[in-house]
């Protein structure tokens, strides 16, 4: 298994070796890093997830899609919004704030593929928001977003005064909810303490059934056939139908991955296809779009949503079944706002999702669900076995970064770790706003290229002289986005993880 955390990393292990499933051990390492990984991840935020069951006797090989997306409050107003000044959804506004989907995911997940109890998977997250666990860098270092803010205030205590330090980080909040969840499910914790805060916190945007409405839907997944592989990945409102889009634009030649002409075909791909960003949202028959035809009533959005700050996980077990779990807060630590005594972070989700332009698609409305840039990936070969697993943070270049890994694993043969290692192309806005990262698409401009300057010289005046500007970015920044591939060859698994993660942890037994 794979994720950005080795805490995590190894509870996965642990329950694996325990008897458990390849969900329990994503579910596990997800409550870690929800414990420790505040600024990517959380209890506040939504999950999508694809899950992989290898043939049986119930039937063939079957990838089934898990979208955990909560909707915006029963209150939402974009007129409100509006006639207070806005011309965009404030990141640390209630407008922002849409009801967070990954527990439910979680428990929906684990009714379906789990074997061991529930208080068994999340009971190595409850001891390290109990007993303490070390803070990463990339934790103190993001931990200056919210210092003097009071939904810093717990963190606060444990960071604030200790530079130069790796101080020990109690979060006995989230412990109190985890526990509430491993002992009654849903109720514990939509309709318990953390229920009750979030109806405060939300000062009437959020109803009583809001919460108490089912967000978890296993859902038809999209497919395509390229590579010689059928590629999966999440429906709407998720972003996978871009990376299936551009995909099936490329040569099904193999290529020298990582050659000028290798990203003038991806970046070709993306902007042939940039058409089908108006369709990216939850009202769409995503299908149509991919076989060019939509029909023309179906109404688009005029905008499409460096904050990437989601994290991907992907476990297998021993009996074949895969997981990749993708799970965000939107920006790191969300919109900024916190339950005030268990001290959980609330997405921002709708403000990335959801737009303030009358009639569009993603115009926010009462009890709707945003659009996502959360794309995990399966790929199974001619046989109907798997043969790979990817996922990644990275905010509207999810996308982009998915499909170099998918072209240069599965069509040109690269090894997991050296597609990772390759210098990435992105398409990025020149915003530095509270929405960086989630507004590429938002202007009227084309977005600008940028790449990492690990590309030769030689690749990168290529690339000028032969599309224009492109501009450097730093060598393996998590800018670039944190990905994880496991990759299947020989019938053995491979198992990758970003060198931009500042402390990867792949684990295996």
């Amino acid at each position: 298994m794979s994720s950005i955390d080795p805490l995590a990393s190894q509870a996965a292990v642990h329950l694996l070796r325990n008897g458990g499933s390849a969900v329990d051990a994503a579910i596990g390492a997800n409550a870690v890093l929800s414990v420790t990984a505040p600024d990517q991840c959380g209890l506040g935020g939504d999950l999508v997830a694809l899950v992989y069951s290898p043939p049986s006797s119930r039937g063939p090989a079957q990838v089934q899609s898990l979208q955990a997306i909560g909707t915006s409050g029963s209150g939402a107003s974009a007129e409100f919004l509006r006639a207070d000044g806005h011309r965009t959804i404030p990141r640390s506004s209630l407008g922002a704030l849409t009801v967070p989907g990954a527990v439910d995911g979680w428990l929906a997940l684990h009714h379906k593929f789990g074997k061991l109890r529930l208080d068994q998977v999340l009971e190595i997250a409850v001891s390290y928001a109990t007993d303490g666990f070390p803070a990463s860098s990339r934790l103190r270092r993001n931990f200056e977003q919210i210092r003097g803010l009071a939904s810093g205030a717990e963190l606060g205590g444990f960071l604030g005064t200790m530079a130069g330090t790796t101080p020990l980080v109690r979060r006995p909040g989230v412990a109190r909810t985890l526990l509430a969840i491993s002992k009654l499910g849903r109720e514990g914790f939509y309709a318990g303490e953390f229920g009750a805060e979030l109806m405060k916190l939300s000062d009437g945007v959020f109803r009583p059934d809001d919460l108490a409405r089912p967000i978890a839907r296993f859902a038809t997944p999209l497919e395509a056939n390229i590579f010689g592989h059928v590629l999966t990945t999440n429906p709407a409102p998720s972003a996978g139908f871009l990376i299936l889009g551009a995909l099936a634009q490329l040569s099904g030649t193999t290529a020298t991955a990582g050659d000028a002409n290798w990203y003038i075909e991806l970046i070709e791909a993306f902007r042939t296809t940039s058409w089908m960003r108006g369709y990216h949202h939850d009202n769409v028959d995503l299908a149509s779009v991919l076989a060019g035809t939509v029909s023309p009533n179906v109404v688009r959005t005029h905008t499409v949503s460096a904050g990437p700050d989601t994290t991907a996980i992907t476990a297998i077990d021993a009996n074949g079944l895969a997981v990749v779990i993708v799970q965000s807060n939107g920006h790191a630590f969300g919109s900024r706002l916190a339950t005030p005594d268990t001290n959980i972070f609330i997405h921002d989700r709708g403000a990335v999702g959801f737009n303030l332009i009358a009639g569009d698609a993603n115009e926010l409305k009462p009890k709707a669900r945003p659009r996502h840039t959360l794309s995990p990936m399966m790929a199974q070969d001619a046989n109907g076995d798997l043969a790979l697993v990817a996922g990644t943070m990275g905010g509207d270049r999810q996308p982009s970064i998915l499909a170099q890994l998918i072209t240069a694993t599965l069509r040109d043969r690269s090894e997991p770790s050296d597609a990772l290692v390759q210098p990435r192309f992105a398409f990025t806005s020149t915003s530095v706003g509270d929405l960086s990262g989630f507004d590429t698409y938002d202007g009227t401009q084309e977005p600008a290229i940028t790449c990492e300057e690990h590309l030769s010289s030689s690749i990168f005046d290529e690339l000028i002289g032969r599309i224009g500007v492109v501009t450097p970015t730093p060598a393996f920044s998590p800018e670039s986005g944190v990905a994880h591939v496991t990759l299947r060859r020989s019938n053995s698994w491979i198992i990758a993880a970003d060198p931009r993660s500042e402390a990867a942890g792949i684990a295996g037994y």
